[in-house]
């Protein structure tokens, strides 16, 4: 259970989240908090989208769910970066009916366990924006720090939006090289 009081768990994806995920897809405002310009997507683009984020290894789409109502909340996709040192690449997409309610950090803190039970993750990273200070607060509470690489820029809906790395280690205290 999260802080908000609410429980969530983390599940593939079924056909019945296809409405609720072209609706995320097609969130104007939303897809540029995730740095990504909405395009328009039908339910063909995203069944597509879905494919490639969940085929091949090294590759991880999962569904925020309300546990126990099964209700999608947003999603999570992560990448292998590299396997030899464990690093991850990962972005969240959280419904706006479902933030600010501790639902992003119970995701996360989820998504983390799963990395590194089942894949050996080692080290997280995410890219945001730097205008997106409720992410990067959640992130700086969750143990994720920003990295020493310069801040660059993306052009996101026509406008150059700065954007910051972040990564955190999951390897526990004292048991790092």
């Amino acid at each position: 259970m999260n802080p908000g009081g609410t429980s969530i768990a983390l599940r593939d994806w079924h056909e019945n989240d296809l409405q609720f995920l072209m609706r995320l897809r097609n969130d104007v405002s939303l897809q540029a908090l995730l740095l990504a310009t909405a395009q328009g997507s039908d339910e063909a683009a995203v069944r597509t989208w879905l494919l490639k984020r969940t085929s091949g290894p090294g590759r991880l789409f999962r569904v925020i769910a309300d546990d126990p109502t099964n209700d999608p909340m947003g999603y999570l996709q992560a990448d292998c970066v590299d396997e030899t040192t464990g690093v991850w690449s990962f972005g969240i997409c959280l419904d706006a009916a479902h933030q600010g309610k501790g639902n992003g950090a119970a995701a996360l803190k989820a998504l983390e366990d799963l990395l590194a039970e089942k894949f050996g993750a080692q080290h997280l990273q995410l890219e945001v924006g730097l205008d997106n200070e409720r992410a990067i607060n959640c992130y700086t509470k969750l143990g994720y720090a920003r990295t020493e690489a310069p801040t660059w820029q993306v052009t996101v809906c026509g406008e150059q939006r700065d954007v910051i790395s972040m990564v955190k280690s999951l390897i526990p205290r004292g048991q790092d090289a």
